[in-house]
């Protein structure tokens, strides 16, 4: 559902290859669990963990990547659907049933594979791995993809998966927008407002909420500059914008994390998807990457629950997850799994319960939540 198909092509792989580096920002961001004692981080030489050298960024601001996949999904829901419910020819029901279809299989498949794995890991060592809320009452919040709407009493099961029930509340918000209110970019920017504004009490909330509508209104920026002025014009300046306020951003400034998530993380999506034709030749080889994200994004904790059994029976030492060769085995297996889980397991479901509402599926750059 493209309301303008001239702004931008059919896909765009800039986004798809942006989104799938940002899980595996994530990846690395989560690499110091290795070294957790229970719930408790444990002694981590951050600077000795491996290709420190390489992935520094990744190491230590690799959380922030799940802000950037609120703004991509924020740039994409605009971009693919806002007019669309606006004009009424996109239904609740399909609208709805997309996003169940895309998000909900993986995110119960995985609940349950971290129940079980937490189960054996709390059988060996007698607590749980990193995240210990992972009771009847939390696993129902996560049945029901309500574990970050303030209902909860700390991080359970496969926490990741908290930015994916933010984004079931942004579904919701975004549909009320753009159906049923007469002024939906001033009622995007007044959310952004009043997120700025409570920020950072139920900081998760807050984070998706900035970040996707200002994501979203980004996307109208970006689209009022192509029609305006030519591309590469449009894309030079945006590019340029884009370095200057990393360039100028103090990051011990108390402004600095509202600074990043609320201007620059939609700015830099904005400039990646100005500058698509650009990046397009080394962005269509990394777009897989982008295809397979929120599987990377949902199976990497699980995978680290095994790879951390396997290292304690029989190793005997988490000192081995300094080592170079443990870092390369797990992207290797992650990506793998992914790359299956993606073709086999998501793709097939996702066909199946949208064909089996009467809808279709969809190819190619979908709404991206973490990995979507």
């Amino acid at each position: 559902m493209r309301q303008n198909p001239s702004v931008f092509p059919e896909r765009l792989y800039a986004l798809d290859a942006l989104r799938g580096i940002a899980a595996l920002a994530v990846v690395f961001w989560h690499w110091q669990h290795f070294f957790f004692q229970g719930a408790v981080p444990g002694p981590l030489v951050r600077e000795e963990q491996p290709l420190y050298s390489v992935f520094a960024l990744f190491y230590r601001h690799g959380g922030d990547a799940v802000s950037l996949f609120f703004s991509l999904s924020g740039f994409v829901f605009f971009w693919l659907f806002s007019q669309a419910l606006a004009q009424r020819r996109l239904s609740a029901k399909r609208f709805f049933v997309e996003r169940f279809s895309r998000i909900y299989p993986l995110h119960l498949a995985t609940f349950l594979l971290v129940l079980i794995l937490q189960k054996i890991y709390a059988g060996h060592t007698g607590q749980a791995f990193v995240y210990p809320n992972n009771d009847a009452y939390h696993a129902i919040l996560n049945v029901f993809l309500a574990p970050a709407w303030g209902l909860e009493q700390g991080w359970s099961f496969n926490a990741p998966a908290w930015s994916v029930s933010v984004e079931v509340l942004l579904y919701a918000a975004f549909f009320l927008v753009w159906r049923h209110t007469p002024a939906p970019l001033s009622i995007s920017a007044l959310i952004v407002l009043v997120c700025v504004w409570v920020y950072p009490a139920q900081y998760k909330i807050v984070l998706g909420g900035f970040g996707f509508f200002a994501g979203g209104l980004g996307y109208w920026a970006v689209a009022w500059l192509l029609r305006r002025f030519s591309a590469r014009m449009t894309g030079a300046a945006l590019a340029l914008a884009c370095v200057a306020g990393w360039a100028a951003l103090d990051g011990e400034s108390p402004q600095a994390p509202l600074i990043r998530f609320v201007l620059l993380f939609p700015l830099t999506v904005a400039a990646v998807a100005a500058c698509h034709a650009w990046l397009a030749p080394i962005a269509r080889r990394l777009s897989w990457l982008g295809d397979i994200s929120y599987a990377t994004y949902l199976l990497h904790f699980p995978l680290q629950i095994v790879a951390a059994l396997l290292a304690d029976k029989f190793l005997h030492s988490r000192d081995v997850f300094y080592q170079p060769w443990s870092l390369l085995l797990f992207l290797a297996v992650l990506i793998g799994a992914s790359l299956l889980c993606h073709r086999a397991f998501e793709r097939p479901l996702q066909r199946w319960l949208r064909q089996g509402s009467g809808g279709r599926i969809k190819d190619g750059l979908d709404a991206p939540r973490p990995g979507g």
